[in-house]
């Protein structure tokens, strides 16, 4: 398989050489169709992930551990749709809500993703409860989302 011409190199004449050649181009090229293809979010893939994530949201009453961006990124994470890594979340407002003073009806995020102009509003209602300590909340969301910034 392997002769010596001042270093080791692949036999072109027997024919089990020529196989791994092929089969690592072959290996060399998947893998960077595989990488390129996750590495980045596509329009789509965004669009697609926001809109599951917020069924997802939605389908059943959650635990609030974090705050409601976390519980965005885990339910985005969770449609496998593309790098996490490179998502943005982040609430509008300051985070508190809706703008309106002392009565926050919801709390908005805007969602974006590195290497893309496209940006999705999303807003959970009821707001955010507030954070006692060892106290976990639970809620039932309402949740819409709509294409643009907040």
């Amino acid at each position: 398989m392997f002769v010596q011409r001042g270093r080791w190199v692949y036999n072109t004449r027997n024919p089990v050489a020529r196989v791994l050649m092929f089969a690592t181009v072959v290996g060399l090229v998947g893998f960077y169709l595989y990488v390129s293809d996750n590495g980045q979010w596509s329009e789509s893939e965004l669009r697609d992930a926001v809109h599951e994530a917020a069924r997802e949201l939605e389908a059943q009453p959650q635990k609030v551990y974090f705050g409601y961006d976390s519980m965005i990124r885990d339910a985005v994470e969770a449609t496998d749709e593309g790098p996490v890594a490179d998502l943005d979340i982040s609430p509008t407002d300051g985070g508190t809500g809706s703008g309106v003073v002392g009565s926050p009806t919801e709390d908005s995020f805007e969602i974006s993703a590195a290497h893309l102009s496209e940006t999705f509003c999303m807003r959970l209602s009821p707001p955010e409860p507030p954070r006692t300590l060892g106290e976990i909340r639970t809620v039932s969301l309402t949740v819409r989302v709509s294409q643009g910034v907040c």
